[in-house]
């Protein structure tokens, strides 16, 4: 018996030693495991914030719950408007040329690697005039937007000048601007967001697809972020020391357990998107100066009412110019958000987007009727709404009222980041690393998106 309970001890005392190192084993394991940030959302915004930090030295993972290639989400299209135009110290208009000049510099870095196969510019960006429709009641905005302008317009007051600067024949109510500037006209997100992903790999960043987070929370200090695999469910944990939440329109469901006020402060809004060509046969009989006054003609925005804008997203097989149209206030309630990239175009929603775009088109003097206008496709898109149309990109609040500097949150676009992707994601690059820009520019546009008004706007909900 004696020599049974020796036994016994000898094996307990084995079995103990080997649990240690096992569990030492694991915690080591655990301890090399813990990222330095995890970025939440390949999208835009995101992809710019993870390059921003991969770019100041930082390992980043970002996760992306699609693969390499979009087929869904804010970021899914081939074509955003780029516009610079704005007021003298306009936030917008210093997003958009920090944002074209950040870019730049994503593109050096990655011709260093690689100068036999060069990246440009112009693989992002379409140049084009950008034409703005105003009206002759917004005199006193117009007058305020042109004042000391330092980018380079045309502007038509009346139908006359509009007649003989642009080849327009606008109704007497109507006022044109031209916005004409290097990388103003369009970009291409995808090919945009393959370039950022591109950026950080070289800089020794990592890129996990098919990745959806269905949780996250601290614990002691770190994040823990939930995992699923969108193709195999499988589920894993990862703990990260600092995250940057950029999730478009999932924002609020994101962060419900550390930020559950962002889901009182952002609304995920439906709009629709409509894309059209002209019948090829028409479009062949325009003469080279009809073709050409509707290329310099695009992309346009209408401020009025809805906002109606429209862009050439692409070239067809044959060569037809597909224009996608939009309604930048037709925004409608989602039910489920996972539901309503799926939503397809009404009727109604068809007509009012033929009905602008073919009187847009008679205003250029082009010989088009409405039968010649073929609709080709349409979806849905989600709007991520502030309620002063501003976006965060802020520190986020902890419970206790405190600003956590391990947690940044980038969204609330409200349709307006894409200009801008490039700088959104410096701000929150130097939010999480405690820096600072030293522009007077930089200042006042942190305070527009930034930490100071989070707060104040929590406050207002409590």
């Amino acid at each position: 018996m004696a020599k049974l309970f020796a036994s016994t001890r000898t094996m307990l005392s084995r079995t103990i030693v080997i649990a240690m190192f096992v569990l030492g084993v694991l915690s080591c394991e655990s301890a090399s495991t813990v990222e330095e940030v995890v970025v939440i959302g390949g999208g835009l915004m995101g992809s710019a914030t993870g390059w921003q930090l991969s770019k100041q030295g930082k390992e980043v993972l970002l996760i992306e719950r699609q693969g390499a290639v979009y087929t869904f989400g804010s970021s899914f299209g081939e074509a955003r408007i780029s516009r610079s135009l704005g007021p003298k110290g306009d936030v917008f208009s210093y997003l958009q040329q920090v944002s074209v000049a950040e870019t730049k510099d994503l593109i050096a870095y990655l011709n260093e690697a690689k100068p036999a196969e060069p990246h440009t510019m112009e693989d992002i960006y379409r140049t084009a005039p950008v034409t703005y429709i105003r009206y002759q009641s917004q005199a006193e905005q117009v007058a305020r937007l042109l004042a000391d302008q330092e980018d380079p317009y045309e502007y038509a007051a009346d139908r006359e000048q509009a007649r003989r600067l642009f080849g327009m024949d606008v109704p007497d109510s109507v006022m044109v601007i031209r916005e004409y500037k290097p990388y103003s006209g369009t970009l291409n997100p995808s090919v945009l967001i393959s370039k950022l992903h591109q950026g950080m790999a070289q800089a020794g960043s990592r890129v996990f697809y098919n990745e959806k987070v269905v949780g996250l929370r601290k614990k002691r200090g770190l994040y823990e972020i939930q995992i699923e695999n969108t193709q195999t469910g499988t589920l894993k944990t990862i703990r990260s020391k600092k995250v940057v939440a950029a999730a478009g329109p999932y924002n609020g469901e994101l962060v419900k357990e550390v930020a559950p006020y962002f889901e009182q402060l952002i609304t995920p809004k439906r709009l629709f998107l409509a894309f059209f060509r002209i019948d090829p046969a028409v479009y062949n009989r325009f003469s080279a100066d009809e073709q050409e006054r509707l290329k310099q003609s695009y992309p346009v925005a209408d401020i009025k009412d809805e906002i109606f804008y429209s862009m050439i997203e692409r070239y067809d097989n044959e060569g037809m110019p597909v224009l996608k149209v939009g309604g930048h206030f037709l925004r409608t309630d989602i039910d489920k958000l996972d539901a309503v990239w799926e939503k397809e175009l009404d009727q109604q929603e068809i007509a009012w987007s033929k009905e602008k775009t073919l009187g847009y088109l008679t205003m250029l003097n082009l010989p088009v009727q409405e039968k010649d206008l073929q609709f080709i496709s349409g979806y849905s898109c989600v709007y991520s709404v502030t309620q002063s149309e501003i976006p965060y990109v802020a520190n986020i609040i902890s419970e206790d009222g405190e600003i956590d500097p391990d947690f940044v949150l980038v969204g609330g676009m409200s349709g307006i980041g894409a200009k801008g992707s490039l700088t959104y994601g410096l701000i929150a690059s130097n939010l999480l690393l405690q820096q600072t820009g030293s522009s007077a520019m930089y200042q006042k546009t942190v305070q527009a998106l930034g930490t100071g008004r989070l707060s104040r706007e929590v406050i207002e909900l409590n």
